[in-house]
């Protein structure tokens, strides 16, 4: 069915998921338990992919801040723009959920030392363009 149309494998999991939970919340709507067990599971699959892709990617948090430190420095941060359009902007480079980047900026980033490889390794890449901008893993964004 959907391998007519060369939708990867992993993209046509992903659209069975999604109809597989719209026919649960239509056909057993009062069945609250499995729909938010089947919605997490599919807000979850993109972080899971790109992880398993690509172990050395930075997480979202990571990839968020130097994002956020960019526009600070092209003057279109949050002094500038509302937060939910720079959470859409992020949501829409990282392929990340636009809630969870939202609420996890709304309430504050901070690292803990699992980032700690990740920030290095994002502070080396910005060093290497000549960017003035840096993470501080020590900082609360």
């Amino acid at each position: 069915m959907l391998g007519q149309h060369n939708f990867s494998s992993q993209k046509q999991i992903e659209l069975l998921q999604i109809i597989d939970l719209a026919l649960l919340q239509k056909d057993y709507p009062k069945n609250i338990h499995s729909i938010i067990e089947r919605k997490i599971q599919l807000l979850q699959q993109p972080q899971e992919i790109s992880e398993k892709n690509n172990p050395d990617a930075a997480s979202i948090k990571v990839r968020s801040v130097v994002i956020l430190e960019m526009l600070k420095q092209m003057q279109l941060g949050t002094a500038h723009n509302d937060l939910t359009k720079i959470c859409k902007l992020i949501a829409f480079l990282t392929g990340n959920s636009y809630n969870s980047i939202y609420n996890e900026l709304q309430k504050g980033v901070y690292f803990s030392n699992f980032h700690s490889k990740q920030i290095d390794k994002a502070n080396k890449i910005l060093a290497e363009l000549n960017a003035s901008i840096s993470i501080d893993k020590n900082k609360q964004y």
